[in-house]
């Protein structure tokens, strides 16, 4: 094991290996930061370029890109709540808020740090769990893939904005959009008025960009002023507070850690899912819940020690059983057969210096990305304050154009029009957009894996699978969390309120 460890550091140690690594990140940020992009699409246009080159070099500049877009995705959320991609959503939520807060600063170097201690838990897991990891994801079937999804959907009420019944609504909404298309099960077409484009669906990317990067601009263009006007709100913040800020929730960080490389073990789940995920537990399990969605600095760190930590997760059942754990490891899947590898057993056993050089990429990708992104973020803290007549053209072009480039269709330019529109009535009349994106994000895994538990194990699935039925207790349990919580607090400050009548 140790030879391993230090032979796929040296592999990484070598003038090419190194410029790839480089190369990949900064490609990666850049990639990142436009909307409707991210990391599949990054490691996607890269692919063609990585025959030929030795192994190591080549995992490099795709792991490199891929690590990139994390944080890369972060910047725009939090600068203009415009996320890069989906797993930038939950970022939007407090960071946005503290742009305007003139604390935009103390915000990205907070998200490039968690990012960077959430990315290295997830490499000492990677290389901590190989040899134990197999019993766990085959004690996993889709009747606890559905319980999973299941308790995605208790975060609706923690984005509900303080009405459940327009949080449903919202996360309806999300779920018709999201069943728009042919049915995954008897492959009937479901709400397509018989257009063929309809036939593929709404393309997630897309509505992502109309709901948030178009509905936002639409609404600066109202306003007719910039996100931070300098006049009335200066940055006040500095980058060793955002880095302070990831040091000091010690605690915060390790747990998301966790849930990121919990969902990232499990196939098909996604970074998506693992942010909201994260924002949801850290605003359920903080002493001062009533800040989230106002700016703290919590709702920064949560999601993005998630995602780091999720990647170091996504490659446990990709190298060991060749299962991908997200888009982007299907990806390397490709890369891996133009390198010569086969993942599975003979990947521990006879590539396992390989393995550790990905370990390896991992921490020093997410190094370099933090050194990069700190060094960047002053310089990046000063775009919110460009007037709204620059801002606007300039986002929605990217935008639309990114819209675009997700399936090089024009009408999802259309599509992401419509969204916008959308998003910008359902911001108005405080509808909750990430409720809308939790519906459609959630909707096909819960109606795939419902279908194919029912076929394999008949109506009573949840007493025949002990594990989903202890999963199902548990998403009981944090639905009725926050409602308790409520409830509790409701008393109290009820108690304060008729002890202070009495004094007086």
């Amino acid at each position: 094991m140790l030879e391993a460890i230090t032979s796929g550091l040296a592999a990484l140690l070598t003038p090419q290996a190194i410029l790839f690594m480089f190369i990949g990140v900064v490609y990666g940020l850049v990639i990142g930061i436009l909307p409707g992009l991210g990391g599949v699409v990054a490691v996607a246009l890269l692919l063609p370029f990585s025959y030929g080159f030795e192994k190591a070099a080549t995992l490099a500049l795709l792991l490199g890109a891929h690590i990139g877009t994390i944080w890369g995705d972060s910047v725009t959320s939090i600068l203009f709540s415009v996320p890069g991609s989906a797993k930038g959503l939950a970022l939007c939520f407090d960071g946005y808020p503290m742009t305007k807060q003139g604390r935009a600063t103390r915000a990205l170097a907070a998200s490039a740090t968690g990012a960077l201690l959430g990315g290295l838990f997830g490499a000492v897991f990677l290389a901590l769990s190989i040899p134990i990891a197999r019993p766990l994801i085959l004690a996993l079937g889709p009747s606890e893939y559905l319980m999973l999804a299941l308790w995605g959907l208790t975060v609706i009420a923690t984005f509900s904005e303080g009405s459940l019944i327009k949080g449903l609504i919202a996360s309806a909404l999300g779920v018709l959009v999201a069943f728009i298309g042919v049915d995954i099960v008897t492959a009937t077409p479901r709400f397509t008025f018989g257009s063929e484009f309809l036939m593929d669906g709404i393309s997630f990317p897309v509505a992502m960009i109309g709901l948030f990067a178009v509905a936002e601009m639409m609404k600066m263009a109202i306003r007719g002023t910039p996100i931070v006007d300098r006049t009335l709100v200066r940055e006040v913040s500095t980058v060793w507070q955002g880095i302070g800020d990831a040091f000091r929730h010690w605690w915060l960080v390790m747990r998301s850690s966790l849930l990121g490389v919990w969902i990232g073990v499990l196939p098909g789940v996604g970074a998506s899912v693992a942010g909201l995920a994260a924002y949801a537990q850290a605003m359920q399990t903080s002493r001062t819940p009533e800040k989230f969605g106002k700016g703290t600095v919590e709702g920064v760190i949560a999601p993005d020690a998630t995602m780091g930590a999720n990647e170091g997760g996504g490659l446990l059942p990709t190298l060991a059983f060749g299962i991908p754990g997200g888009e982007s490891m299907a990806l390397l899947l490709v890369a891996f057969i133009g390198l010569g590898v086969t993942p599975g057993p003979e990947m521990l056993t006879k590539n396992l210096d390989l393995v550790f050089s990905m370990v390896w990429i991992i921490v020093l990708a997410n190094v370099l990305v933090t050194l990069i992104g700190l060094g960047i973020s002053p310089w990046l803290a000063r775009l919110p304050t460009l007037h709204a007549n620059l801002m606007v053209p300039t986002v929605l072009s990217v935008s639309f154009m990114g819209a675009f480039a997700a399936r090089g269709r024009i009408e999802d330019v259309a599509v992401a029009f419509v969204f916008g529109v959308l998003g910008y009535l359902l911001d108005k009349y405080h509808y909750s957009r990430a409720n809308f994106v939790i519906g459609m994000v959630l909707a096909t895994m819960i109606e795939r894996n419902l279908q194919i538990s029912l076929t394999l194990y008949g109506d009573f699935f949840l007493f025949t699978r002990p594990l989903a039925l202890t999963l199902f207790i548990l998403v009981l349990l944090t639905t009725a969390l926050p409602f308790i919580r409520n409830r509790r607090r409701r008393k109290s400050r009820a108690a304060a309120g008729a002890a202070q009548g009495g004094a007086a």
